[in-house]
């Protein structure tokens, strides 16, 4: 139950007042002065052992900063908010069965992979971030996530999680870059890659040229380029302005072969003529040959150039977006975002506006990391990355962020299809030939959620 503790002197400042007498406040009473007071309201919140949500439960920075955040809101809101593992085993099925029969006492969900919280708005069980917008208000992209995160776990045009995007090390952390080994690319004479962001011509056919660069002084153990095909595919067909729907007149529309689409395949094609001096069939998230040494490049996720397998080797190395496709204005084409670590209202939530009300405060930007976006931005560029354009692209990424719905099935069914048979079908020949799959996508996830929300904040025509 919320109460509002007024000093009594204001309210016999107000009863005056409402005589009609003159009243001046005195300078050390602030009329906005109240404080929230939930009455030690406890929410039970989900998480997985050993972990504080986000992070490893380690005595790590970042876990004691989430921990103090805790206690802050806690105490600011006079809240008690328990941490419950129960549902760990099995996520999906056991809040599944135990929402339907009424058993699962949980007030709050932070869920960190998979589509469960997908699952879990479909089924009902729920609550739309959009039903408390005096506490969460979803334009605050600094809090809440870019709308292409929320997609993740939108259900028909509706969010139902936010992701507390600058908290450290989520900003960007599903998100698709190119790592590349600076010193290889000094020590043989060839342009560092940051030049091309800021001249602004990162573009398909720059790529190109850097690996023809390149192809000449790679040894038979070195690759020029490693990346997943699945992911590689999406993320050329999102940067040439692809995303499996053509509005025609405002209206979403089934079309998986317009130019945009055709002339991402036909690139790939392109990439494939290095023939094994590139390997596009690399494992989904391995990257030891890279932090080894034995690469140029690689596409990674934004993750391991912060907090993994390359943050922690010894290679130097620099980042960058994935480059720009011709069919799409320079500046505007979407990466690829994997899934959303975010923060939801499940149905069983006691009092859903509290909670709601204590997302908003827990995704403040942590002081510990900067306090704000600005803030964390220093914050890498001092602790993270060597160069202070690598924290400028990581943060200029997700501007325009797409979800990739990998965890609906579109990376492995139909993109990773296309990358393996090129060599045996046309471009118009494999889309076909896959059509059923995306077409199942289309109409349970992404034709749903271009309406509302998304035709609203991401400015689709």
């Amino acid at each position: 139950m919320l109460k509002k503790i007024i000093p009594l002197l204001l309210c016999c400042l107000m009863l005056v007042a409402c005589n009609n007498s003159a009243v001046t406040l005195l300078p050390f009473i602030d009329v906005n002065d109240t404080k929230i007071d939930y009455d030690g309201e406890v929410i039970t919140a989900f998480k997985q052992s050993n972990m504080i949500w986000a992070y490893s439960d380690n005595n790590s920075p970042q876990a004691e900063a989430l921990w103090k955040r805790i206690h802050d809101v806690e105490e600011k809101l006079n809240v008690k908010i328990e941490m419950s593992t129960k549902g760990e085993d099995g996520f999906r099925d056991y809040f599944m069965v135990n929402f339907a029969a009424g058993s699962a006492k949980v007030d709050l969900i932070y869920k960190s992979s998979g589509n469960d919280l997908w699952f879990l708005a479909e089924a009902g069980y729920l609550l739309p971030i959009t039903d408390y917008p005096e506490y969460i208000d979803l334009s605050e992209t600094d809090k809440y996530g870019e709308p292409g995160v929320l997609e993740a776990a939108m259900h028909n045009g509706i969010p139902y999680a936010v992701q507390p995007t600058y908290w450290p090390g989520l900003q960007g952390i599903e998100c698709f870059f190119i790592a590349y080994n600076t010193d290889k690319f000094a020590s043989n004479g060839i342009s560092d890659l940051h030049e091309y962001y800021e001249n602004r011509t990162w573009t398909w056919d720059t790529f190109k040229s850097v690996l023809t660069k390149v192809e000449p002084v790679v040894r038979e153990d070195e690759f020029i380029f490693s990346s997943h095909g699945g992911y590689l595919m999406n993320t050329l067909f999102l940067s040439n302005g692809f995303d499996y729907v053509t509005f025609v007149d405002g209206v979403p529309t089934f079309d998986l072969s317009p130019k945009e689409a055709l002339n991402a395949i036909e690139f790939y094609k392109e990439l494939t003529e290095f023939g094994d001096k590139l390997d596009l069939d690399a494992g989904r998230w391995e990257y030891s040959n890279f932090a080894n040494g034995n690469e140029f490049m690689t596409m990674t996720t934004a993750a391991t150039v912060t907090t993994g397998t390359i943050a922690y080797g010894s290679v130097p190395y620099g980042i960058m977006p994935f480059p720009s496709g011709p069919d799409i204005e320079y500046g505007k084409w979407a990466q690829s975002v994997t899934r959303i670590y975010g923060l939801s209202i499940p149905i069983s939530a006691k009092e859903p506006t509290v909670v709601a009300h204590v997302i908003n405060e827990l995704c403040e930007p942590m002081e510990e990391f900067g306090g704000s976006k600005e803030g964390l931005k220093q914050y890498y560029r001092d602790n993270v990355f060597s160069s202070d354009i690598d924290a400028e692209i990581y943060f200029d990424v997700e501007r325009n962020v797409r979800y990739d719905y990998d965890d609906a099935g579109l990376i492995e069914e139909y993109t990773v299809k296309i990358a393996e048979n090129l060599d045996v079908a046309t471009p118009a020949e494999l889309i076909q030939k896959n059509k059923n799959v995306v077409e199942r996508i289309f109409t349970q996830y992404i034709e749903p959620n271009l309406t509302g929300y998304l035709i609203e904040h991401m400015n689709i025509e």
